[in-house]
């Protein structure tokens, strides 16, 4: 597996994925079938939006996630430091040569800016 199939492969399991399945719980889930007291927050706030709004608040959700994977991919790069982690971090996938950490962070958000303007 190359960086950029690790990347992509990422952005579309935690990324659009986790898009698609909040998306769909703050859509379809109604605060009378909610039994966590933080959904039924959660839910009560998103219902209180104006359509426009709620389209705000999945660009949030995306823009989260966006930064959250990045953030993770920076440490394990070793551009983003993370205290109490001294040594270097390396992502190898199987035993494969030469590892896929080094680039994952830069290689991720040009993926990410491509698809932006895409849309």
């Amino acid at each position: 597996m190359t960086p950029k199939e690790f990347v992509m492969r990422l952005q579309a399991a935690v990324v659009d994925e986790n898009y698609a399945i909040y998306r769909d719980l703050f859509m379809h889930t109604s605060i009378e079938k909610a039994s966590d007291p933080y959904w039924k927050r959660a839910l009560a706030l998103y219902n209180s939006f104006s359509l426009e709004q709620k389209e705000v608040f999945f660009e949030v959700i995306h823009q989260i996630s966006v930064d959250t994977v990045s953030n993770i991919l920076g440490v394990i790069d070793g551009v983003n430091s993370v205290e109490g982690i001294e040594a270097e971090l390396v992502l190898k996938y199987d035993d494969e040569e030469p590892p896929l950490s080094g680039d994952l962070q830069s290689l991720f958000l040009t993926e990410e800016e491509k698809r932006e303007k895409m849309n």
